[in-house]
């Protein structure tokens, strides 16, 4: 992240490292998106070459795009939910507690190396599926389909532009992937300290405990700071994950339809890398969603869980008086924390499977559409 230039600091107009991000932007700019949204004006109309450009890169690099530009604007909210995390740490007092952290830390190093090995590996069968295809044509063709002001396809020419294009396209592919697994790194410890706030309550009322009041107060805070904590997430990127269901929408779709036309249409000959890259950037897509809807179904449960925890404590050990403070926790926990797409939905299991399924009918359309074009 510290190469992209978006890790998570004060931008300030005198700091080297806040102009950073203008590298990455400038490339994924100049060499994928906005020669390939020129380029649907050139192509518009013919159906196969819009489902190309939009199925490959262009979409995708427009939701790269929003993402860095928003989570370099939230630098700062975003290192304080960092400063949070380390306090976190400190705070721990049990074995366990230190282990069930580490145990998060690492699911999320996993999650962001998968991830990105994924992402670059769909790059390079990319790279090398539009080789091949150049060296059977015996002709030069762009990597992606894009518009240049200058002649694109002659000596330097080429040769610079392909380089970009690869390079910008690889920015675009971390860009895409870093920015998803840290907000999924971030919702996993907020999981993590509502499991071990669970287990901070169903402690109360043991023993007689003579220091009631003090731990339900730490509790309380704690429970307030999480709430926070997941509040901040959901205020600062509710609107990219809007993008991002929007877009992965269309994306599977565009991609789908390229996996059809590629069995159907596509050359025999590079069959098995055309299919092999698409296979394996529809799994990405895939998997992005679901993550994203699986951590949004946890956070959901893990905070309510909290009323239960209060309702099965040793209640009963507490006087009147204590025993109806815990109505505050019950109360607070009915409301269930959430990530929204936009504030309009919510992001759980439900919603993967509603994502699929309007995938796959506007797939149903857009086959419809190019059968009669057919015929």
């Amino acid at each position: 992240m510290k190469f992209l230039g978006i890790w998570p600091e004060e931008r300030k107009f005198d700091r080297a490292s806040s102009y950073r991000v203008l590298i990455p932007v400038s490339l994924m700019f100049l060499f994928m998106a906005l020669p390939q949204t020129i380029n649907l004006y050139f192509i518009w109309g013919d159906f196969n070459l819009i489902v190309d450009n939009l199925s490959v890169a262009n979409l995708t690099v427009i939701i790269a795009l929003t993402k860095i530009t928003i989570f370099w604007f939230n630098g700062r909210s975003i290192q304080n939910l960092l400063a949070l995390m380390a306090n976190d740490r400190k705070e721990a007092d049990t074995e366990e507690e230190i282990k069930k952290m580490m145990k998060i830390a690492s699911i999320s190093r996993t999650i962001s190396i998968g991830s990105t090995v994924i992402t670059n590996a769909v790059v390079v069968l990319w790279a090398m599926s539009r080789f091949l295809l150049m060296r059977q044509s015996g002709r030069r063709a762009l990597f992606l389909l894009s518009s240049f002001p200058y002649e694109s396809l002659t000596t330097p020419n080429f040769e610079l532009t392909s380089v970009g294009q690869i390079v910008s396209a690889f920015c675009t592919a971390t860009t895409y992937t870093v920015v998803d697994t840290f907000v999924a790194m971030l919702i996993l410890h907020v999981c993590g300290q509502f499991s071990y706030l669970r287990q901070k309550i169903s402690e109360l009322g043991i023993n007689d405990d003579v220091d009631f009041r003090k731990k339900l107060a730490k509790i309380v805070k704690k429970h307030d700071t999480l709430n926070k904590f997941a509040d901040t997430i959901e205020n600062k990127f509710n609107g990219m994950l809007l993008m991002q269901m929007l877009g992965c929408t269309i994306e599977l779709c565009v991609l789908c339809f390229q996996a059809l036309l590629s069995i159907t249409e596509g050359s025999q000959e590079l069959f098995v890398f055309q299919m092999c890259f698409l296979t394996l950037y529809i799994s990405y897509i895939l998997l992005q969603i679901f993550l994203y809807c699986y951590i949004g179904e946890k956070l959901a449960s893990e905070s309510s869980k909290l009323a239960n925890a209060a309702y099965e404590c040793k209640w009963y050990n507490m006087s009147a008086k204590e025993a109806k403070c815990l109505v505050l926790i019950i109360r607070r926990a009915r409301s269930p924390l959430c990530i929204t797409a936009g504030r309009f939905c919510s992001f759980n299991l439900q919603l993967f499977t509603k994502i699929l399924k309007t995938s796959m009918g506007y797939l149903s359309v857009l086959y419809t559409m190019k059968s009669k074009n057919v015929e």
